[in-house]
């Protein structure tokens, strides 16, 4: 367990990094976009290819699919609860949409790939792509209905649905499965080359990740009770969740303890750009990203220690 927090370690002092670069104006909003576009564009969907390809068998695949719905189950109950608890503590109605995907929806893409790779390894990676999976089909659809419902801000168009769940990395693991059931092995040169350009995908993530941080500055944060909520359902309501589900459905400890961690990470980011668009509380989106990532330099350790106990 010690190699893991060595691990965790590394990533968060490349976030380090990212705060620093962009502090003393190396990193600004348009290299951020930049390297934004090349992780998820590029790097990341290479990483899932090849670990779909060369760390699991046709086999252990089949095996693991049926388990995507304890993800499934997790997330649609963390917005059932989370819609309750908006409700019972008086969250005004044009945020609710907001406060339930802050309350069920981690961020998979820049935490959970690289938090995945540096405590498992790429060979267990798969087992984080079904939450992936999961929540990106739950959140362009379910998700953003009541994002635009509670404001009424746009007409609902299924085909900006689809185009959002189709994303490159969700077409790379469409990809990936494809060449994994198929048996069809990627050239040794190629995969050279996705070997080089996989190994870039955990520092982006973080650099992006301090960036962030930077941007969003401490004097601005304040905490309040929807953000109290918010943190109590990221940190306690969700990994008890997922292993409540995970035994009640009889799924492989693998599988609950990778759920675990993977649901129980910092807020996506995606959600303030769509607080914004979608005309919610961008405020409250913001600093409750901010809180999620800075209470989870704290919180890992103990999550890790759970894991490793399930």
């Amino acid at each position: 367990m010690l190699n893991d927090y060595s691990n965790i370690l590394v990533l968060f002092l490349i976030v380090g990094l990212g705060f620093f670069l962009g502090q003393y104006k190396w990193f600004n909003e348009n290299s951020n976009s930049a390297i934004t576009k090349l992780l998820l564009n590029i790097t990341l969907p290479i990483t899932l290819i090849l670990s779909i390809t060369s760390d699991f068998s046709k086999k252990e695949f089949i095996m693991l699919a049926p388990n995507i719905i304890l993800p499934f189950s997790t997330i649609l109950i963390l917005m059932l609860i989370s819609f309750i608890t908006a409700i019972i503590i008086k969250i005004p109605k044009n945020d609710r949409g907001l406060f339930i995907g802050l309350c069920s929806m981690s961020s998979t893409v820049f935490f959970g790939i690289p938090i995945t790779l540096a405590v498992y390894g790429s060979h267990l990676l798969p087992y984080a792509l079904m939450t992936y999976i999961a929540q990106t089909l739950i959140y362009w659809t379910l998700g953003i209905y009541l994002l635009n419902n509670d404001n009424n801000s746009e007409k609902f168009n299924i085909l900006n649905v689809i185009k959002n769940i189709f994303t490159p990395p969700l077409i790379a693991f469409i990809i990936g499965v494809f060449l994994l059931l198929n048996q069809i092995a990627i050239p040794s040169f190629i995969t050279s080359l996705f070997d080089y350009l996989s190994s870039m995908t955990s520092p982006i993530a973080m650099i992006i990740i301090g960036f962030i941080i930077y941007t969003t500055g401490f004097k601005t944060l304040k905490i309040n009770r929807p953000i109290i909520f918010i943190i109590i359902f990221r940190f306690i309501v969700t990994p008890l969740t997922v292993f409540l589900i995970g035994n009640l459905l009889n799924t492989p400890s693998e599988m609950i303890k990778i759920t675990i961690l993977v649901c129980s990470l910092p807020i996506s980011n995606t959600t303030v750009i769509l607080a914004n668009k979608y005309k919610a509380d961008v405020t409250l989106a913001t600093q409750s990203l901010t809180f999620s990532i800075l209470i989870y330099l704290i919180y890992i350790p103990f999550i890790l220690y759970i894991i490793h106990k399930v």
